[in-house]
């Protein structure tokens, strides 16, 4: 048990360690990775789409296409 949360644990760092990396490059703010929705909308300003596709992303087969 411990183990498997030890593995759990180093997965939650690499990817928390990836969005930082991908927000600093960006010039954004690195701790915005850290904040659930935030993070989305900071994602969202780097690949140059609205906001308003959080909200799209809600919606059952929408967010298929987005």
């Amino acid at each position: 048990m411990i183990g498997l949360f030890i593995i759990y644990f180093a997965v939650v760092m690499l990817g928390i360690a990836s969005q930082w990396g991908i927000f600093s490059k960006a010039g954004k703010p690195g701790w915005a990775c850290l904040i659930p929705i935030y993070n989305t909308i900071v994602l969202l300003e780097i690949v140059g789409k609205p906001w308003w596709w959080l909200l799209l992303m809600c919606i059952p087969l929408v967010n298929i296409a987005v």
